[in-house]
C-alpha cells in the first residue's frame, strides 16, 4: 500500500503572510489567480512528455532541495517541517560569497540572506512509521556553492539530478484520506501503462492556505 503524506494546515498561514510582506518590501511583482491572491513564485522546470487527462509524464531539469525529516502525525508533520524550512529561507542561514584572491578562490562566510519562496512544498513518508521528509525547492539562481548554509543542522541540502516522473494533478484541501486515494489512483495508472516507480510517492502543494479548495493545485509525483 502506498504511503500517505501530511498537509499544510491553516496554522502556517502567518508564515505565508510574512513571505508576502517581505516580497512587497523588496518591490517584487505579484500575480493574481482565479480564486484569490497568489504569490508569483518559481517552480521546478519540466517538459511534459505525455499527457493522459489529469496524468502527465514529465522530464524535470535538475534542482536543489532544502529538506528536513520530521517525526510526527499526518497533520502536524508538514506544519513543523514548513516552519523549520521557512526559518531558513527567511534568514536563519550563513550567506556565502566567493572572493577571488590571487590564488585560490576562497569561500567566506558573511551575514545572512533571505531566499525567495518557491513552490511546491513537498513531503514524502519515510517507511512505515511516522517520519516524513519535507522539502522546499531552492531558486534556480543558486548552486551548491552559492546557496546560503543553514544554521539549523537538521536541514540538509541536496541536488536532485534531471529525471523523468509521473504526476497526477488534483484540487482540494489535503487530508490523509484524499492523499491516499490520489496516490492509489496514480499507482493504478502506472500499472495500467506498465510504468515502474523508482521512488516514494511525493505530495506537492503549490498554494498558500487561503486559496479555496476548488482552485488549489496539488500533485502526487513519483520518479520513473
Amino acid at each position: 500500500m502506498a504511503g500517505v503524506f501530511p498537509c499544510i494546515d491553516l496554522e502556517i498561514a502567518a508564515i505565508y503572510k510574512r513571505t508576502i510582506n517581505i516580497r512587497f518590501e523588496q518591490g517584487l511583482e505579484f500575480v493574481f489567480e482565479t480564486g484569490g491572491e497568489c504569490m508569483s513564485i518559481e517552480t521546478p522546470k519540466y517538459d511534459v512528455l505525455q499527457k493522459d487527462g489529469k496524468f502527465e509524464i514529465r522530464n524535470y531539469q535538475g534542482y536543489i532541495n532544502a529538506s528536513v525529516q520530521v517525526e510526527s502525525d499526518f497533520k502536524s508533520a508538514l506544519n513543523e517541517g514548513f516552519g523549520i524550512l521557512a526559518d531558513y529561507i527567511f534568514g536563519n542561514n550563513r550567506a556565502k560569497s566567493n572572493i577571488k584572491m590571487t590564488a585560490p578562490v576562497t569561500e567566506q562566510t558573511v551575514t545572512s540572506n533571505k531566499i525567495e519562496m518557491t513552490a511546491p512544498v513537498t513531503s514524502v513518508k519515510l517507511g512505515e512509521g511516522k517520519k516524513f521528509l519535507v522539502s522546499f525547492t531552492m531558486p534556480a539562481k543558486y548552486d551548491l556553492g552559492s546557496l546560503p548554509e543553514p544554521t539549523n543542522k537538521e536541514i540538509t541540502i541536496n541536488k536532485v539530478e534531471p529525471h523523468k516522473a509521473a504526476a497526477l494533478k488534483f484540487s482540494g484541501y489535503m487530508s490523509e484520506k484524499l492523499t491516499l486515494r490520489k496516490t492509489q489512483e496514480l499507482e493504478t495508472w502506472l500499472m495500467k501503462n506498465n510504468l515502474q516507480a523508482k521512488s516514494g510517492f511525493m505530495l506537492a502543494q503549490y498554494n498558500p492556505p487561503w486559496i479555496p479548495g476548488p482552485f488549489r493545485r496539488n500533485e502526487i509525483i513519483v520518479e520513473l
